[in-house]
């Protein structure tokens, strides 16, 4: 069995720099997976939340030196 790392909804608040609004979000809306224990401990797995966030960047786009923007 592989071993993952978990965490609370509060570690996840302060890990990623997300509210507690978009979060509880992503949850009713089932963006990401979580796992309720009891009434009121929920677990996020590391690995789901980074490849979620991976998957909804917007990567920047490169502008290349030669040209220049139109005034």
């Amino acid at each position: 069995m592989s071993s993952s790392h978990y965490l609370r909804r509060s570690n996840v608040l302060i890990t990623y720099d997300v509210t507690n609004r978009l979060l509880a979000s992503w949850q009713a809306r089932r963006l990401i997976p979580f796992v309720k224990v009891g009434r009121k401990t929920t677990l996020f797995k590391v690995e789901d939340i980074e490849n979620f966030l991976n998957k909804h960047t917007v990567k920047t786009q490169v502008r290349s030196a030669g040209k220049e923007a139109a005034s």
